[in-house]
C-alpha cells in the first residue's frame, strides 16, 4: 500500500524538495534565480522530486531563461523555450564542460565531452559496430534475446517484483554479455558502477570513505577491468561480436581508437547502456499496467509471432511494441535534461549570455510540447502508428548525445522492444498489476521510476 499525504502537507516546501528559508528572487548576470535552493546542493533535491513541475513553474513565473544550481558553483541557466533544442548546433556552446569537475570522471574520455574535428573522429570509427548493420553483424539480438526471455520467464506467477531493480538488472547483463563479462563477476561490476556515479555529487571534499574517493576507486576498478577484456580479446584474435569490431574500428583517416579512447568510451556505454535502458524498460511496464487496452494490443501483436525478434529488420514486424517503447520515452526520457557551455558571450531572445555559463536544454519540457504532441501528458502509443515521416532530431536525442543522438540508440531500440515482445508471449493475460500504485518520478541518476515500485505478474 502507498501512503498517499494531504495535499496541505504534500505541498510544503521541504516535502517538494525545497528550501522555505530561500525565497527573495535573486539574479545572477542580470536573469532570475529559481528561489528554494539549499546550500552546497543547491536545487537538487527539488530536480529528484519533480524536474518537469519546477520546470514549469520556472517558466510560467520567469519567462524562457532562469538559473538553477547543481551543487556547489555548479549554475546552468535554463532555457525552457521549444526552441533551445537549436543551441546543440550552434558554435557559441561546446561541450568542453563535460571534462571539468565531477562529471569529468565519466566523460572526460568519451565522445560526449568533444566537440568538433574530435567528436567527429571517435563518431566515425565508432558509428558502424552501433549501427543496425554493425549489430547484426555481431548477433547481439541474439545475445539479448536469450537474456530477456530468461529474465521475463522468472517473472511468470510472481506476485512480487521490485521492477526497476529487476530491469537494472536485465539491462546490465545484456550489456557485460555483449563485451564478455564473466557471469560471477557481475555483481561486484554492479557495486563498482553504483560507485561511480557518486562522483556526479561533486561534493567538494576527498577524503577516504567519501563520495568522491568512492567514485575515483570505481572507476579505477572499471577501467582495469575494460582493459584486460579488450586485451583478452585481442589474444584470442575473436572475429565477431561488438568489442572485435570496435577493435577494428578506423576513423577517417585510418586509424584505430587508442586505448583511451576506448576504455572511456565503453565505461560510459556500459553504464548509460544499462541505466537508460532499465529506466525505460520499467516506465513501459508501469504504463501498461494502467493502461489493460495497451497491454491487450501488444499481447496480441507479440502472440502472432513465432519467436522474439533478433535482428533490426525482424523489430519491423512490432510496430505496436515499438509505438510503447516510443511513447515511454517520450514521456520519460532517460536524459530528461542536458546543456552545453558558452565559448563565447552571445545573445539569447535579446539578452546577453556570458561566455563561460553553462546553458540548460530541458529535454523533458520539450517532450511534452503541446504544439508537437496534442494531450502532451497523457500515454498515447498509438499516436505513433502509422506515422510516415522520419523519427525528428528530439525523438533520437532522449538517451541523451544531443543533435548527435546516442550512440547506443540502435541497441536500446533493439533491446525493449525485444523486452516488450517477450512481456506479451510469456505473462499470462491478465498482464502486469502495480503493486503500490503508479510510480513518483525520480530523476537521479536518470529520470526513473521510484525504486520502490512493485509489480504482480501472477495471472
Amino acid at each position: 500500500m502507498s501512503t498517499v499525504l494531504p495535499a496541505s502537507i504534500a505541498e510544503l516546501p521541504l516535502l517538494q524538495g525545497r528550501n522555505p528559508l530561500a525565497r527573495r528572487i535573486e539574479t545572477r548576470h542580470g536573469f532570475p534565480i529559481l528561489p528554494g535552493r539549499f546550500p552546497v546542493v543547491g536545487h537538487m533535491p527539488a530536480i529528484a522530486v519533480d524536474e518537469l513541475g519546477l520546470l514549469r513553474e520556472g517558466r510560467r513565473r520567469f519567462g524562457s531563461l532562469f538559473f538553477w544550481s547543481h551543487g556547489v558553483d555548479a549554475w546552468q541557466l535554463v532555457y525552457a523555450s521549444n526552441e533551445s533544442f537549436s543551441l546543440f548546433k550552434s558554435k557559441a556552446l561546446d561541450s568542453s564542460y563535460l571534462t571539468e569537475r565531477g562529471v569529468g570522471h565519466l566523460f572526460g574520455q568519451t565522445m560526449m565531452a568533444h566537440d568538433g574535428a574530435s567528436h567527429r573522429r571517435l563518431r566515425t570509427a565508432m558509428n558502424g559496430p552501433f549501427s543496425p548493420k554493425g549489430l547484426d553483424a555481431a548477433e547481439v539480438g541474439a545475445i539479448i534475446a536469450t537474456s530477456v526471455e530468461r529474465k521475463v520467464r522468472s517473472w511468470v506467477g510472481r506476485r512480487d517484483v521490485p521492477l526497476l531493480r529487476e530491469s537494472r538488472e536485465l539491462a546490465l547483463e545484456v550489456m557485460f554479455k555483449i563485451t564478455g563479462v564473466e557471469d560471477d563477476e557481475l555483481s561486484e561490476w554492479r557495486h563498482n558502477y553504483e560507485d561511480l556515479m557518486l562522483v556526479v555529487l561533486n561534493l567538494p571534499f576527498d577524503v577516504p570513505g567519501s563520495p568522491r574517493r568512492r567514485g575515483l576507486r570505481a572507476r579505477a576498478w572499471l577501467d582495469a577491468r575494460i582493459g584486460r577484456i579488450l586485451a583478452d580479446v585481442r589474444a584470442r584474435g575473436e572475429e565477431k561480436g561488438l568489442l572485435p569490431a570496435l577493435l577494428e574500428a578506423r576513423d577517417e583517416d585510418g586509424e584505430p581508437l587508442s586505448e583511451q579512447d576506448l576504455v572511456g568510451n565503453l565505461r560510459l556505454l556500459l553504464l548509460a547502456g544499462h541505466e537508460t535502458s532499465a529506466s525505460t524498460m520499467a516506465w513501459c511496464v508501469a504504463h501498461l499496467a494502467e493502461s489493460p487496452a495497451i497491454w491487450r494490443a501488444l499481447r496480441e501483436e507479440a502472440s502472432s509471432a513465432a519467436d522474439l525478434p533478433r535482428s533490426p529488420a525482424d523489430l519491423r514486424r512490432f510496430p505496436f511494441a515499438e509505438a510503447v517503447f516510443r511513447e515511454a520515452l517520450r514521456l520519460h526520457p532517460p536524459v530528461a535534461h542536458d546543456a552545453r557551455r558558452a565559448v563565447a558571450d552571445f545573445e539569447l531572445e535579446g539578452r546577453t549570455v556570458p561566455a563561460g555559463t553553462i546553458v540548460g536544454i530541458p529535454l523533458i519540457l520539450l517532450s511534452r510540447d503541446p504544439e508537437l504532441y496534442p494531450d502532451p501528458d497523457s500515454y498515447r502509443p498509438e499516436r505513433w502508428l502509422g506515422r510516415k515521416e522520419a523519427l525528428s532530431p528530439l525523438e533520437i536525442a532522449q538517451f541523451g548525445g544531443g543533435a548527435h543522438f546516442c550512440l547506443g540508440y540502435h541497441f536500446a531500440w533493439m533491446e525493449i522492444v525485444q523486452f516488450l515482445v517477450a512481456l506479451g508471449r510469456l505473462l499470462p493475460a491478465s498482464g502486469p498489476r502495480l503493486q503500490n500504485g503508479f510510480p513518483a518520478s525520480r530523476y537521479l541518476p536518470v529520470h526513473r521510476p521510484a525504486a520502490g515500485t512493485r509489480v504482480r505478474f501472477d495471472g
